[in-house]
């Protein structure tokens, strides 16, 4: 009688069982990282200047730009409108002038493109020609010389902010103060300061 070749039967082993307890945490780790991608791309992208829920102009020590409580909730109400045209606001206090500096960043640039022109990549500013908080003579408010397409930006901003009763100032397009409240003179912030 002819004996043939038996090939042993495979052992299944308990797949988890063979992986250290650290491999099967991490393995967990990312699997709903990836489903969390998979469902909403924004999830795994952190909004610039927005971790942990703290507003970017929140700041612990009383700032000139305090001077009006209106002014957080104001900001609040525009960074609310911007997320909604898949932006977000980034405002700090100018502690020399006691205005804002104002300048807004591309969250989901299919929903921005609607809104504002130029290059909309996630994660990074809209467009204004010059940096926020640059103080240069191409930054001016009134400044010319730009493409169609920044030169858009700047108004819609202006506009935006004079919607919730911020006018722009004349030093440069990312510069704003409350309406009806002048911007603190360089003798305020000094005193303030001490």
């Amino acid at each position: 009688m002819l004996a043939l070749p038996t090939t042993p039967t495979p052992r299944r082993l308990n797949p988890t069982a063979a992986m250290p307890p650290a491999t099967r945490w991490s393995s967990v780790a990312v699997a709903l990282l990836l489903s969390a991608c998979a469902h909403s791309p924004q999830a795994a992208v952190p909004t610039p200047g927005l971790q942990s829920g703290v507003m970017p102009w929140e700041q612990t020590a009383i700032s000139p730009c305090d001077k009006e409580p209106t002014a957080r909730p104001a900001l609040e109400r525009i960074g609310r409108e911007l997320q909604f045209q898949g932006m977000a606001l980034e405002a700090t206090c100018n502690a020399a002038s006691g205005g804002w500096v104002v300048q807004v960043q591309v969250v989901d640039g299919t929903k921005a493109h609607k809104v504002v022109r130029g290059p909309l990549a996630d994660g990074q500013a809209v467009d204004m020609g010059t940096p926020a908080g640059a103080a240069r003579s191409e930054a001016a408010a009134g400044a010319t010389g730009f493409s169609p397409d920044v030169l858009h930006n700047r108004q819609w901003l202006r506009a935006l902010m004079a919607r919730h009763q911020f006018d722009n100032l004349p030093d440069a397009w990312w510069h704003f103060a409350q309406r009806g409240l002048p911007p603190a003179q360089a003798s305020d912030t000094d005193l303030a300061a001490r």
